[in-house]
């Protein structure tokens, strides 16, 4: 099944030049995937009061163009037919007036808010989604984000209320923040990025603070966030 909807931005979307932040994209795909699971009946909010949370893992993104103040933003959702029971992707397009803008696709993992565990998906959850065998890389696997061995800025960033979601964790879309402020000066007022790769690996749940370390290494900008206990939390990999 894929499903289609609209978004209409609000100001707070878009950067000074008019084009849609990186945050607000992965905001509208995030928004996408939340329709479709409420049209097959896997409310994200009811999952979680039971016990049960999809977790995101890993975003793939690749940005043809950014769409402008005053586009007309259409998305384009659906489940890949995969054939691990522990994990499903989900991939997205993402359309300005009507031209192809970015195409998306993510990781997610069920999980047992109670034991802290991840779940097996069983079939009859899978099938709700009606997989399509559609997939928009070539890719079979995510590739995956080296570690740097060493770090040329180091910052600290106070977590706020307002950083924390549903299921009580760091909200996904917060890390992005996070890497945005970890990275240089120059590096970050050239940030129409074309490509980016996030890998989340332990969820911050608790703590006054998170510990942004970021690295370049052969053109990739990578930031490793850590928890203040000094647990990797996430990976984001910057591509210009």
């Amino acid at each position: 099944m894929i499903v289609e909807a609209s978004y209409i931005p609000v100001i707070e979307d878009y950067n000074k030049d008019g084009t849609l932040k990186l945050s607000a994209i992965l905001k509208i795909l995030e928004n996408a995937g939340n329709c479709h699971s409420d049209s097959v009946g896997d409310n994200v909010l009811t999952g979680s009061n039971n016990g049960k949370a999809w977790v995101l893992t890993d975003w793939k993104l690749e940005i043809i163009s950014y769409p402008v103040y005053g586009n007309d933003i259409k998305t384009q959702t659906w489940g890949e037919d995969g054939k691990s029971p522990f994990c499903l992707m989900r991939d997205f397009l993402l359309y300005a007036d009507g031209q192809l803008c970015v195409k998306g696709t993510t990781q997610w993992v069920l999980f047992d808010l109670n034991t802290g565990k991840i779940c097996r998906v069983e079939a009859d959850l899978v099938n709700k989604y009606e997989p399509e065998s559609k997939k928009v890389f070539d890719d079979i696997k995510l590739s995956k984000i080296n570690i740097p061995q060493e770090f040329s800025i180091t910052k600290e960033i106070t977590l706020r209320r307002c950083d924390i979601d549903f299921n009580d964790h760091v909200h996904n879309i917060s890390y992005l923040d996070f890497a945005m402020e970890a990275l240089p000066e120059n590096i970050y007022k050239n940030s129409h990025f074309k490509h980016l790769r996030i890998t989340y690996k332990n969820a911050v749940t608790s703590g006054e603070k998170v510990i942004a370390k970021y690295s370049e290494n052969d053109g990739k900008h990578i930031v490793c966030i850590y928890g203040d206990d000094n647990t990797l939390s996430t990976l984001v990999e910057f591509v210009q």
